[in-house]
């Protein structure tokens, strides 16, 4: 498989997993703040269900953006990129816990960004 066309799946896998991240933060907040934090609070709940209209906004745009090809498509993976950044970036630092779960919040995060940081190079190539 070329790179253009591995980028291009990736980038919508990427926003199929965002989609679905994003649909269940945004509707079952109290759930996936027991599962992200082990905890559920009425700030936690409103801030997972905003990140996850985030990620809905953010999947969808992208897999909209698919119709228009690779011009198209690239701003909205480097604009998931930084949002993946970001989030690795401040579960790192939250630092008071060393739990799994933010361990894996930081991987997969982490992941998600350096695979759309490549795949926005390889679109706009």
């Amino acid at each position: 498989m070329q790179d253009d066309a591995l980028a291009d799946l990736a980038a919508r896998g990427i926003a199929l997993a965002r989609v679905a991240i994003g649909a269940g933060a945004t509707l079952a907040p109290g759930l996936v703040s027991r599962l992200q934090f082990g905890t559920t609070s009425p700030a936690q709940t409103v801030a997972v269900r905003m990140l996850g209209a985030r990620d809905l906004a953010l999947g969808i745009g992208a897999l909209l953006a698919t119709r228009h090809g690779p011009s198209g498509l690239l701003g909205w993976v480097e604009a998931g990129a930084f949002a993946d950044a970001v989030d690795a970036l401040a579960f790192l630092r939250a630092g008071h816990s060393a739990s799994r779960r933010r361990g894996l919040t930081v991987l997969v995060a982490g992941a998600s960004a350096a695979v759309s940081a490549w795949a926005a190079r390889r679109l706009d190539a």
